[in-house]
């Protein structure tokens, strides 16, 4: 079956400017966001708006793609006995527009789906394989109820034979940025010592060793951040000081800190405590004696990798509540578009499906046609938002690389695979409904209907 001449037409000037457009500014922006400052593009603000961009282009460049994706979905279709195959092929391919309505919303949802939901992935195992990165130690002990530790607990942790500990606290150091902003960073209170022996810490500048009551340590994302460079700071309890700049660490995902000796954190309390074995001691030994000290005060001692699994970074609940809204809304409205675009195709093939009534088609047949070609546009639709998905993914990763945290990029397949199931299900179910009520008139009265 051939479908009116007037749908080979497939793309009118103002559809090729818009989405040409779309897609310049998509990969424009990209590219200044990864020169200028690629950390912007893992703020949640970014990698939640960015994508539509390119998901609109994809959408408004759909028609272009269909005819070789239908021909390569159809393949081994086609060299089944019957025509069956043959006419999916044809009726996919020739009737372009009809194709790309029910694609488009496909895409939009699966995009969508493996753009917010692969960002937010990806960024968590980036952000866990740079916690990985930093942890040296053997063993991280901490206190009951993640309370801090008593100063008796901790004499008897640094006395334990064979531990080289570092005890960290947690605060906060504010600095004044441009003049006018007042910018705070999360802080850990360390002694040198201990900090080099039980962390590996991505510095692209400087050395822990030179870290004392003077000095900090900071990331890149400061303004200031040479070593040796003063900087005016405001420490926890809002004591204004003047820091000389120690070493400095790469930006990553924002999760490097600051790192201040215990003088530069007033009021802190110890909350863990890193343990390296020393050389020629054994580890089980070590780890007898940990537990000893800390049983009087109720802490626990973990293995490093147990403490990294138990404190694994993952997606605030908020933010995934947020973004799967975000991902049902879409789904709703492209089960809406998908059900109102089917029924329209389906009462337009009338005279069509007539004829292939008349020329022998029986009315399963016609059904089974009708369910294929649906199943086709939808996975038209999936593998142009997987594609759009991986491209918006692409720029994160590149992003993550240029910020030295660099991640393998995570798809989230089962999100993907639900949304494409719901849309093929709602297409599918649309058009054999529609064409089963169409099928109920006389073929010869049908045929005499023009499109």
């Amino acid at each position: 079956l051939r479908e009116a001449s007037a749908d080979t037409v497939v793309m009118t000037p103002g559809r090729w400017l818009c989405g040409a457009g779309l897609l310049s500014a998509a990969v424009v922006t990209l590219a200044v966001s990864l020169i200028g400052g690629p950390g912007e593009l893992l703020h949640r603000k970014s990698y939640v708006s960015r994508p539509m961009l390119l998901i609109t282009a994809a959408a408004l460049l759909t028609p272009p793609a269909v005819r070789p994706l239908s021909r390569l979905l159809t393949w081994l279709p086609v060299r089944f006995p019957g025509a069956g195959g043959m006419l999916v092929r044809e009726n996919a391919a020739t009737g372009v527009r009809r194709t790309a309505a029910v694609a488009a919303p496909v895409l939009v949802t699966v995009a969508l789906a493996g753009s917010l939901l692969g960002a937010t992935a990806t960024l968590d195992r980036a952000r866990t394989a740079e916690a990985r990165e930093r942890t040296t130690a053997a063993f991280v002990v901490t206190a009951a109820g993640d309370g801090p530790f008593d100063a008796r607990t901790l004499d008897r942790l640094r006395a334990v034979p064979g531990a080289r500990t570092s005890a960290s606290a947690p605060s906060v150091v504010h600095v004044l940025e441009e003049g006018v902003a007042l910018i705070g960073s999360e802080a850990r209170a360390v002694a040198p010592g201990g900090l080099a022996a039980t962390a590996r810490l991505p510095l692209t500048a400087g050395k822990v060793s030179d870290l004392d009551d003077g000095s900090l340590i900071v990331n890149e994302e400061w303004e200031r951040h040479a070593v040796g460079q003063r900087v005016r700071v405001w420490l926890g309890d809002g004591t204004e000081r003047t820091l000389r700049i120690a070493a400095v660490m790469a930006t990553g995902t924002g999760d490097n800190g600051v790192y201040v000796t215990p003088a530069n954190a007033p009021g802190a309390r110890v909350d863990r405590v890193d343990v390296a074995v020393a050389d020629g001691a054994d580890a089980h030994v070590v780890a007898a004696g940990l537990k000893r000290a800390v049983r009087p005060a109720g802490g626990r001692v973990l293995s490093a990798e147990r403490w990294l699994s138990a404190t694994e970074p993952g997606t605030a609940r908020t933010t995934r509540y947020g973004l799967l809204l975000v991902l049902g809304i879409a789904l709703l409205y492209t089960g809406i578009s998908l059900v109102n675009t089917t029924i329209m195709a389906t009462s337009d093939r009338a005279r069509d499906l007539a004829v292939l009534r008349l020329s022998g088609a029986t009315r399963w047949q016609v059904l089974r046609l009708v369910s294929a070609e649906s199943v086709t546009a939808a996975a038209i639709g999936a593998i142009l938002g997987v594609t759009v998905a991986v491209l918006d993914l692409a720029g994160i990763g590149a992003a993550l690389a240029l910020q030295s945290a660099p991640a393998p990029l995570t798809l989230p397949w089962p999100a993907v695979a639900t949304s494409v199931t719901v849309c093929a299900v709602l297409a599918t179910a649309t058009a054999a409904t529609r064409t089963a009520l169409v099928l109920h008139r006389p073929p010869l009265q049908s045929a005499t209907v023009r499109d």
